[in-house]
C-alpha cells in the first residue's frame, strides 16, 4: 500500500493558516497538516518523515518579528534540527531527499540564512514570502 503524500504548513498566525489554507486546492487541503509551533513541526517532521510531499515554514515564530535564530523557538531550530538528523542518522535524513521545502517568512535576512543551511544538506528548497506567490 503506498502512503499518500502529505502538506505540512508550520505557521504560528492562525489568520496566515487559514489564508493559506484558502488559497490551496482542494486536494491540497485534505492532505495538509497545520504545525503553530517549531517543536509541533520537528514532532510532524519526524512523524509523517516518510510522507511529507512539501514542508513550509517561516523563521519567526510566537508572535515575534525578527526574532533571535539563537533561539530554540526560531525556525533555525527546524535547520538545526535537520543537520543534527543528517549527521547521526543519515539513513533517516535521507527520507527527506524528494520533499520540497518552501521557507515562506518575511524576514529575508534569516530566510536566507536557513535555506543556505538547507542547501548545503541537498535538500529542495526555496523561498517564497508568505503572499508573494503561490501557497505551494
Amino acid at each position: 500500500m503506498q502512503l499518500s503524500k502529505l502538506i505540512l504548513w508550520s505557521d504560528d498566525d492562525p489568520a496566515r493558516a487559514v489564508l493559506a489554507y484558502q488559497r490551496m486546492r482542494p486536494l491540497d487541503q485534505e492532505r495538509t497538516i497545520w504545525c503553530r509551533n517549531v517543536q509541533e513541526t520537528i514532532s510532524t517532521l519526524y512523524d509523517y518523515r516518510e510522507q511529507l510531499d512539501i514542508v513550509s515554514f517561516g523563521h519567526d515564530f510566537e508572535g515575534l518579528k525578527f526574532m533571535n535564530s539563537k533561539s530554540d523557538k526560531s525556525g533555525m531550530e527546524i535547520i538545526r534540527w535537520l543537520e543534527n538528523l543528517f549527521v547521526k542518522e543519515p539513513g533517516e535524513f535521507k527520507l527527506y531527499e524528494n520533499t520540497k521545502f518552501i521557507i515562506h517568512s518575511w524576514n529575508v535576512t534569516q530566510s536566507l540564512r536557513m535555506i543556505d543551511r538547507m542547501n548545503k544538506l541537498k535538500l529542495n528548497v526555496k523561498y517564497t514570502p508568505f503572499g508573494s506567490g503561490n501557497v505551494l
